[in-house]
Formats: C-alpha cells, structure tokens, sequence
C-alpha cells in the first residue's frame, strides 16, 4: 500500500477514535500537512506505576520510507525508560517494535507497545512531573 494511504487510513482511524487503546492517540502535527509528515503522540501513563496519573507528549516523523522503515519517535515529556535516549528523548533501535521492524506496524502499535514498556519497568524512577527534553 502506497505511504500516503496507509497514513491517511491511520489519519481516519484516529480521528474517528476508534483505536483499541484509548489511552493512546496521535494526530497530524498541523491539520494542513499533505505529506503526512509530522504528527504527535500521547499517552497516559498506566495505572499502579511509576508512570500514573501523567500524560506523556510525543513528536513522530514519519520519513519518505515509511512503513518500510520505522518512523522517528521522540518524547517531548521526560521520561525514563531503557529504549528511551535520556539525552534527547528519541526511542531508540533497541525498542522491541524498531529492533525487528515490520511495515505493518502502525502507530497506534508503538504508542501502545510503549505504554507496555512502561507497565515492564512499572517501578523505574522517574523524572518530575512537566520536565520537558
């Protein structure tokens, strides 16, 4: 499937809010971007964890390759978490879902394989609340 349509079905599934995780969302960073470019992200962090009762924010760039190749991930929150760089907040290869990429992936895939990372490494210090990379 052409890169264009499969960001647009991701686009429309978003919208619709009809992701399997409500918990997780993303969006076109700007409304107008044709080229399906640069979107947000957010998660909630799950319950009984270090991570509870915050909301993390996320810029994903989705390159000319993608879904043949994984998109750029970057926390905007801080975060402290093993695949996440601590210098710059981009999930890094180590990331289970980059590590063995697959095209199916979507986004809404990695939001919640993040989020299940979270859940692994419940008890991981965290930075304070609203710092920002």
């Amino acid at each position: 499937m052409p890169r264009t349509f499969r960001l647009y079905e991701e686009l429309e599934k978003a919208e619709k809010a009809t992701l399997s995780d409500q918990s997780v969302s993303y969006g076109l960073d700007q409304g107008d971007d044709k080229s399906f470019t640069n979107w947000n992200g957010t998660i909630i962090g799950p319950a009984n964890t270090n991570f509870d009762n915050r909301i993390y924010m996320l810029s994903i760039v989705c390159g000319p390759n993608y879904p043949a190749s994984p998109p750029e991930v970057k926390f905007n929150s801080k975060i402290n978490l093993p695949s996440v760089n601590q210098g710059n907040g981009k999930v890094e290869n180590k990331f289970p879902l980059f590590r063995n990429w697959d095209p199916a992936t979507t986004m809404e895939k990695i939001l919640i394989g993040i989020k299940d990372e979270m859940k692994a490494n419940k008890k991981m210090a965290q930075p304070a609340d609203g710092d920002m990379f």
